[in-house]
């Protein structure tokens, strides 16, 4: 089963350039030699100045712990970044929803500086994830129909937490989600139904833009 891994990167203050530059020989590698591995994808909070976010798909955990974890590039990347973290990275693992896509066609790539990207993070009532990410689903279906401006739009379920699920969004611009998505007919009656049934314990957003490092795909 494919497993996607949520990295949280810690740079020391000023050095999230420096993690960048790090990652850049490995991610190469992974997209060239890493073949099991579909998505490898960094991008960077707007707030949190020195974090540095990931996005990972491969396509079971054997492959991220025997494939790419013990690759020597994966090993040359730790060290460089090492010495410019504040403390080693965190990961986090989540197993496909089956809603929404990883990216629209011909958009695997990066697209730009001004890309606007969000990790969102929800936490349901207990018992209730399937029928929150129902209503997902219908939001979803509207976004790959009527929203060229989205390029991802993808959702996870937390393996750890039965009541928690992440959506990773990739948008031309901030205006793209901010003015479009937002005031979408289907983003407004789906939420309105969270927020009726009181569903929602809590959410949390990372709004980012790319970091120059990674692809979402293999075109």
């Amino acid at each position: 089963m494919p497993i996607i891994a949520i990295a949280k990167l810690f740079a020391k203050p000023g050095q999230r350039d420096a993690v960048i530059q790090s990652l850049k020989p490995e991610s190469d590698y992974v997209k060239n030699e890493e073949l099991t591995t579909s998505a490898y994808y960094f991008f960077k909070p707007d707030v949190e100045v020195n974090t540095l976010l990931g996005f990972e798909i491969y396509d079971s955990k054997e492959n991220l712990e025997t494939v790419h974890i013990q690759s020597a590039p994966f090993k040359t990347f730790v060290d460089a970044a090492t010495a410019v973290s504040e403390k080693p990275f965190d990961l986090e693992f989540f197993e496909p929803a089956d809603i929404g896509f990883v990216t629209r066609p011909n958009f695997s790539t990066l697209q730009g500086p001004n890309v606007f990207v969000l990790q969102v993070y929800f936490v349901v009532k207990p018992g209730t994830r399937e029928k929150v990410l129902g209503y997902m689903n219908e939001i979803a279906k509207d976004v790959w129909e009527k929203e060229d401006g989205c390029f991802s739009y993808y959702y996870a379920k937390s393996i750890d937490n039965p009541d928690k699920f992440m959506i990773f969004e990739r948008y031309v611009d901030r205006p793209a989600w901010d003015v479009t998505h937002r005031a979408g007919a289907k983003f407004i009656e789906m939420f309105k139904r969270l927020d009726d049934e009181d569903l929602v314990v809590s959410k949390f957003i990372y709004e980012c833009y790319e970091s120059g490092v990674g692809f979402l795909g293999r075109d």
